[in-house]
C-alpha cells in the first residue's frame, strides 16, 4: 500500500512503532503512516526513539473562541501545555457545572434536561474566560449558552455535536505541528432544537457534585491524566472565584478497562454524584452507560469516545459527549490520506480491536473507497500485546 492507517493508544503504540520501524526500517521511508487522536502524543517519538517524520494524522481541533484562554490557564495550573482532547474535558465540566447549577440539584434527571439549556443557542453568550459569570447568571435562573474552547459546541438530540473541526496534525523531527484545520458537519435540525432544554430553578448558594472518570493508568494512561487535568480545571477557576455556587469533584480511573470503569462509575453513583465526565475510550464508554449511567439514570459526558455506537445507545437521553463521532472522523481522515496532504491511492489498515478502533477503521475505509482509493490489507490487532511484527508483515504484505 501507498499509505497505511493505524488506529490504537500510546502504551500499545510505543512497541507498535518500535517494532515498525526496527523489523520494517526498508519499507518505511516510502511508508506514509495516517494516525487518528489516539496516537497524536508529543511524547511518543522520545518514546520510539525515533522522530517519526513519515506519520501523519487528524486530531479534534481546540479552536473555539476561548481556546487562546484554556490553553494560557492549562499552562498556568498544571505547567505543560494542554494535549489532545483536554479542551473537550474542560468544556464537558463546564457544562455539567453549569447543567447542574441550572437544576439546582444534583439529580441526573435534572441535570439532563438543562445540558441545552446552558450549551445550545438561546441564552447570552459566555465562554472560558467568563465561565464563572455563566455560573452566576444560570444561578440567578437565566438560561445561557456556553462557548467551549474546543468548538462551539452544540448538542443534537442524540447528544453529539452536530459540527466539529479536526486539525491535521504531522509528527516532524520529534515534535508535532498543525498544518491546516478540516470542518465537517451541519447545523441543528428542528429536531435538535426542540430537545429537551428546561428553564433554569435559580438557586442562592449551591454545590454541583460533578464525578471524573478516566483512565490515569492502562492503554489510555498517558492521554487519560491530562484530560482529566483539563477537566479539573474548569471546577478549579469555578471555586476560585469565590461565587455563592461551589464544585465538588471526586477522581475514578478506569485503568482503560471497562471492569474497572464499571467499578469507578458505580462509587460515583454510590457517592451522590449525578454527572460524571467520561470515560474517555468508546469501549468503556458503551459499558458504564449500560451498565451504570443508563440505568441509575445519572448523565454521562465522554470528552474523547468517539465510536457512532454511542450514538445509537437507548440511553433515555443520559449520555453525550463532546468529541465528535467517528461518523465525522472516518471522512476526515480518508481526505487527508486520500487528498493532497498524502496522496495515497491504496491503502491498509492495522486497528486496534475494540468498539474504538472497529468503528473508526469501517469509516476510514468508507470514506477512503468512496474517494476512488484502494483498500488492501485490514488487520486488527489486540492491546499490549507482546509483539506486532506479524501485524505490520500482514498490512504491508511481507
Amino acid at each position: 500500500p501507498d499509505a497505511v492507517w493505524v488506529v490504537g493508544f500510546p502504551e500499545s503504540g510505543i512497541e507498535l512503532f518500535r517494532e515498525c520501524y526496527a523489523e520494517f526500517a526498508g519499507d518505511v521511508p516510502d511508508l506514509d503512516i495516517v494516525v487518528p487522536d489516539g496516537l497524536i502524543d508529543s511524547d511518543l517519538p522520545g518514546e520510539v526513539d525515533n522522530d517519526m517524520n513519515n506519520v501523519i494524522g487528524t486530531a479534534p481541533s481546540a479552536s473555539g473562541p476561548g481556546a487562546e484562554f484554556f490553553a494560557s490557564a492549562y499552562e498556568e495550573e498544571y505547567d505543560a501545555a494542554p494535549g489532545v482532547f483536554t479542551a473537550q474535558a474542560y468544556y464537558a465540566m463546564a457544562i455539567e457545572i453549569l447543567a447542574a447549577t441550572a437544576a439546582g440539584e444534583n439529580n441526573g434527571e435534572a441535570i439532563r434536561d438543562r445540558v441545552r439549556t446552558v450549551a445550545n443557542p438561546g441564552g447570552d453568550e459566555f465562554g472560558p474566560e467568563t465561565l464563572p459569570d455563566a455560573v452566576e447568571a444560570v444561578a440567578a435562573g437565566n438560561p445561557v449558552h456556553y462557548v467551549g474552547a474546543s468548538s462551539s459546541v452544540n448538542f443534537d438530540v442524540n447528544g453529539d455535536i452536530a459540527t466539529a473541526a479536526y486539525d491535521v496534525q504531522d509528527f516532524q523531527d520529534g515534535d508535532i505541528t498543525t498544518l491546516n484545520t478540516l470542518e465537517f458537519g451541519n447545523e441543528l435540525s428542528d429536531e435538535d432544537l426542540n430537545a429537551p432544554a428546561a428553564d433554569p430553578v435559580g438557586v442562592d448558594e449551591f454545590e454541583a457534585q460533578i464525578g471524573v472518570l478516566m483512565p490515569e493508568t492502562g492503554d489510555l494512561g498517558p492521554l487519560g491524566g491530562p484530560i482529566r487535568d483539563g477537566a479539573l480545571l474548569a471546577a478549579t477557576q469555578v471555586n476560585d472565584a469565590g461565587l455563592s455556587v461551589t464544585v465538588n469533584t471526586r477522581v475514578e480511573d478506569t485503568q482503560t478497562d471497562p471492569q474497572a470503569g464499571i467499578s469507578g462509575a458505580n462509587a460515583l453513583v454510590d457517592a451522590g454524584f449525578g454527572a460524571v465526565v467520561g470515560p474517555a475510550s468508546s469501549n468503556v464508554n458503551l459499558q458504564v452507560a449500560d451498565s451504570v449511567y443508563i440505568p441509575n439514570g445519572v448523565v454521562g459526558m465522554s470528552p474523547s469516545s468517539t465510536s457512532p455506537d454511542v450514538t445509537d445507545l437507548d440511553d433515555n437521553g443520559y449520555i453525550f459527549r463532546t468529541a465528535p463521532s467517528d461518523l465525522l472522523q472516518g471522512p476526515a481522515m480518508a481526505e487527508l490520506a486520500r487528498g493532497d496532504t498524502v496522496g495515497a491511492e491504496s491503502s491498509g489498515t492495522l486497528y486496534l480491536n475494540d468498539a474504538y478502533g472497529q468503528s473508526l477503521e469501517e469509516q476510514y475505509v468508507a470514506a477512503f473507497e468512496d474517494a476512488d482509493g484502494t483498500i488492501a490489507e485490514r488487520v486488527s490487532f489486540e492491546p499490549a500485546q507482546a509483539t506486532y511484527t506479524s501485524q505490520w508483515s500482514s498490512v504491508l504484505n511481507q
